[in-house]
């Protein structure tokens, strides 16, 4: 199937084996983005909360489908809303084994597409299990999943997918991350590749600049992030 998402960073065309056409929004705890970015993002799509990420949702006049995790980080005036407005919620007790976002995942729609935001910035262990807890849940449910916020973002593919991206912002840098041992091409940048050994011991691939109109990568092996940088703190 092919997908076709914009965002504020540009436009991206994926191509894959994702069943359903329209993406879901989730929203974690980590780095909060910027209340623009997020509204333009999130506009008219279902939204998902982790914990603190319903802080994001209703700070920007959202009302969330689901709040799920053990809410030891969200302020109680957002507790409290979500029960006022009759937010579905999921609470668990915070001596548990799963993370926040883990148990989102495991509640979310069956096999929805999913941007999800609030997963950069904090402690690395954080953003480990963030990045490869949505590894596990792409490969189980075969859709596409995208992390992003106004600073930084990622696409995850797998073998066999591809994507187009037609930038709408400058960008500090475009890497190619192998989550896995991979192979893939790129195209319309500064340093191409053609069918290239991505090795998780040794990851090359890092700080390519944008040279055209539209970059083109392809996995045709292993499990890869496409992941920029912009240039700037804010698209607005």
């Amino acid at each position: 199937m092919e997908l076709n998402l914009t965002l504020p960073q540009g436009n991206f065309i994926l191509k894959n084996s994702a069943e359903k056409e329209d993406f879901v929004i989730a929203a974690a705890g980590g780095r909060k983005p910027e209340l623009s970015w997020f509204k333009k993002a999130a506009c008219g799509r279902q939204i998902y909360c982790a914990d603190r990420g319903i802080e994001i949702c209703f700070d920007a006049g959202f009302k969330p489908e689901l709040l799920c995790g053990d809410a030891d980080s969200t302020a109680p005036a957002y507790l409290q809303k979500a029960k006022d407005e009759k937010i579905k919620a999921l609470l668990f007790n915070p001596a548990k084994d799963d993370t926040d976002l883990q148990l989102l995942l495991n509640n979310l729609p069956l096999k929805s597409n999913l941007l999800i935001t609030g997963i950069w910035g904090g402690r690395f262990d954080h953003l480990y299990s963030n990045v490869f807890s949505l590894c596990s849940y792409k490969k189980r449910t075969n859709t596409a999943v995208i992390m992003a916020d106004e600073q930084e973002l990622m696409v995850l593919l797998a073998a066999g997918e591809s994507l187009e991206f037609t930038a709408g912002a400058d960008f500090k840098a475009l890497s190619l991350i192998p989550l896995e041992n991979s192979c893939v091409s790129l195209s319309g940048t500064r340093w191409p590749l053609k069918k290239a050994e991505l090795l998780t011991s040794y990851p090359y691939a890092i700080s390519n600049e944008i040279t055209s109109e539209v970059v083109k990568m392809s996995c045709h092996s292993g499990f890869a992030g496409f992941y920029l940088k912009t240039a700037g703190k804010e698209l607005l």
